[in-house]
């Protein structure tokens, strides 16, 4: 079995296709709010706010890029700052253009930080992917609490919507459980994946070398272990997420600024809450387009936002954290592609670190 990871495949006509069919959806719905009361509330927006937004969603990012780079550095990688930033804005691309439920984005994670390194082995990079998938969710579940107490607690939200966020509360403890117990539970990741193997092996009629495969996560556990042992930096990642977890939810609030609304805080950690949920789901659109759009100004109503209000901020949010993301995520991709092209005949010698594996 081949060591080598290769990069996501996109299939443009395909994602073309499906964002056509998302803003399809999306249109049939301004149609029934009304065009005209949605363009009226975004000819009041005040357009610097719109760019502080901008600002904010690029720095939330170079947050998340800063409490991966934390974990990656504990492993001696020599990778520049601006690249893991690069790297994390192409995860987004990718998680966008190919619904997977993040995994097309972790795996073009994993590929570029391996291959800017010099090297071609998975289970360093992968493990300091699933160290930050950890770390990032902390915030995201502590938001979702305090978020569902504010709803409960000072508002009239409709049963729906609490409903909503308590289920995805409780089913994101359970997944993230799982996911701690795949990374650090002897036999867990082992009896997956060659159960996987067993289905693939019969499918494809292949002979997978399981032995390669057991060795490959035996350096993985391992690696993952070394990350648990050192406090200090897991505790400085995890003051890096929950500033790029913060920063992602003041996008909002200065959307809904440039607009003279003020919307509390918490409710906005509620109905980030559903919409990350929904991203993370391998919904068949890219992007979530159109459905998320939906259900993200359907909850700033819920929030007691007007709906017209809540329908054009939506389009300002989405049009920064989607749109323009995406946009600079296929830039960073394109550049990281060719740096790696003209670097690839260059050798690089693997740190004493990874030796020790």
């Amino acid at each position: 079995m081949s060591r080598e990871l290769e990069l996501p495949t996109i299939n443009p006509g395909k994602s073309i296709a499906l964002i056509a069919l998302g803003m399809g959806i999306y249109f049939i719905y301004l149609y029934y709010v009304g065009f005209q009361n949605v363009i009226a509330s975004l000819k009041d927006v005040d357009l610097f706010f719109v760019f502080v937004g901008a600002f904010l969603a690029i720095f939330g990012i170079l947050f998340d890029s800063l409490a991966w780079k934390e974990l990656a550095s504990k492993f001696d990688y020599k990778v520049h700052l601006a690249d893991f930033f690069m790297i994390y804005l192409s995860s987004i691309f990718m998680n966008n253009l190919i619904p997977s439920a993040s995994f097309s984005g972790e795996t073009a994670r994993i590929y570029f930080l391996e291959k800017l390194e010099g090297g071609s082995r998975i289970d360093m990079p992968s493990a300091t992917v699933a160290a930050s998938r950890i770390i990032t969710a902390i915030p995201f579940i502590i938001g979702t609490m305090i978020g569902l107490s504010y709803l409960v607690l000072a508002t009239n939200a409709p049963v729906w919507a609490l409903a909503t966020c308590s289920c995805i509360t409780v089913f994101l403890l359970f997944v993230n459980a799982i996911f701690i117990g795949v990374c650090f539970a002897d036999g867990w990741l082992e009896r997956i994946i060659f159960a996987l193997l067993d289905q693939l092996e019969k499918i494809f009629k292949v002979n997978i070398d399981r032995y390669e495969c057991s060795s490959i996560m035996s350096r993985f556990h391992h690696a993952m272990n070394m990350l648990a042992d050192r406090k200090r930096t897991l505790f400085i990642s995890t003051l890096w997420a929950v500033a790029g977890w913060f920063f992602m939810i003041m996008v909002a609030v200065v959307i809904f600024r440039s607009m003279g609304i003020s919307v509390p805080l918490r409710g906005l950690f509620a109905v980030y809450a559903v919409i990350i949920f929904l991203q993370m789901l391998p919904l068949f659109l890219p992007g979530g387009v159109g459905l998320v759009d939906i259900v993200m100004a359907t909850l700033f109503t819920a929030i007691g936002v007007p709906t017209n209000a809540a329908v054009a901020a939506t389009i300002l949010i989405r049009l920064i954290q989607l749109w323009m993301l995406t946009a600079i995520g296929a830039i960073s991709t394109a550049y990281l592609v060719k740096k790696i092209n003209q670097t690839s005949s260059k050798p690089t010698l693997r740190n004493s670190v990874a030796k020790s594996f």
